[in-house]
């Protein structure tokens, strides 16, 4: 199965795009581009509109605001079957009452090409997703992951220029959605097909996206690649959302050479001014450091300071993750990888420290992302 071999551009782009529901805004003044053969995660928690921005895309609503652009050319009022897209949903959608041949080809069937051309592009799609031997078995004798592959064939058969995959892997148990992920980002490779993919599952969309779109009531919060995100998060939503981040909140006391110090109820911490540019003095700002990142043993290089107890110890194979009690009572989590990382035990009273660089300084909500 060959991919296409359009030349090089954007395939999506969103501008301005607004959706309501009565009084309700699922999407609001959203803007996204999507380049040719990219791999784009919308990620974000049940509600902020990553699924009603897909079924725009894919004409099963109608935007009330802004433009929607595939291959350059507005498709704001074009029938979903008139897009260059595909689309793969959750429960994959498969007929009941037909083969995997059958399911294949069916795509082909509705777009009238010659039987000699679907017989041939069918063999092909089977063969390449190593389905062959399914070819005259029924939906209701496969198992998740072989539904899945005929799903994404039937996808892809007609070479769309996108497709639309809404949280296809969230049904399957965890040993075979890791292997399907690894699967799924090998077809997109191999057929230059512009994906995009929406999850609730960051994992899901650090191990696949080239880029990953934070949503967050039904807007974008930040739009960059996987590890720009785990690493430098934009907002304190972002922060929050993703895993490992421990947040604290406070006043800006001062700033400079490039460093803010904020005042908090546990003390004065310095920050990297970063990206958003300096705040101004007595603004009220976040800030947030990797679990990784914080040191049980800290020297003259970690000059920010907490003092804190373990509460409980998570053993994950290669991974410790650490629950820590401060003053407040809030939760801080520490992360040590290998057999060989200091240990903390359950109770003991640690000084966690980290260095300026490893914080990050939010801006506020809202605002370019």
């Amino acid at each position: 199965m060959q991919g296409r071999s359009d030349p090089p551009g954007n395939d999506l782009e969103l501008e301005g795009v607004t959706k309501r529901f009565g009084s309700f805004v699922a999407v609001r003044s959203l803007s996204l581009s999507v380049a040719r053969g990219e791999f784009v995660c919308l990620l974000g928690p049940s509600g902020c509109g990553k699924t009603t921005t897909l079924r725009m895309i894919a004409g099963l609503e109608e935007p009330d605001e802004g433009e929607i652009r595939i291959g350059g050319e507005r498709v704001n009022d074009t029938p979903p079957w008139e897009r260059d897209v595909s689309m793969m949903f959750q429960d994959f959608a498969l007929f009941p009452h037909m083969t995997v041949r059958k399911q294949v080809g069916f795509g082909l069937e509705m777009l009238k090409r010659p039987q000699e051309e679907i017989r041939r592009r069918v063999e092909e799609t089977l063969a390449t997703f190593e389905i062959g031997a399914l070819a005259e078995r029924k939906p209701d004798t496969l198992s998740g992951g072989q539904k899945q592959r005929v799903a994404l064939a039937r996808a892809l058969i007609t070479q769309p220029r996108l497709l639309l995959l809404d949280e296809p892997i969230g049904s399957l148990d965890f040993s075979l959605r890791e292997a399907v992920m690894l699967e799924l980002k090998d077809v997109q490779r191999r057929l230059g097909i512009s994906f995009v993919f929406v999850t609730h599952d960051q994992n899901e969309a650090f191990s696949l996206g080239d880029k990953v779109v934070v949503m967050n009531q039904a807007e974008i919060d930040q739009t960059a690649t996987p590890e720009t995100i785990f690493e430098r998060p934009r907002t304190r939503f972002v922060a929050q959302f993703i895993q490992g981040n421990n947040v604290f909140e406070g006043v800006v006391e001062s700033v400079a050479e490039g460093r803010v110090r904020v005042r908090t109820s546990l003390g004065s911490f310095l920050v990297p001014v970063g990206n958003a540019g300096p705040p101004a003095p007595e603004t009220t700002v976040s800030f947030s450091v990797r679990a990784e990142l914080l040191t049980e043993r800290p020297g003259p290089e970690h000059p920010n300071r907490i003092a804190a107890v373990c509460h409980a110890v998570e053993y994950l194979g290669a991974l410790r993750r650490y629950d820590l009690r401060i003053s407040d009572g809030r939760s801080v989590k520490c992360e040590r990888f290998g057999p060989s990382a200091p240990r903390i035990e359950q109770g003991a009273q640690v000084t966690l420290g980290w260095r300026v660089e490893d914080g990050v300084l939010h801006a506020p909500a809202g605002g370019k992302a």
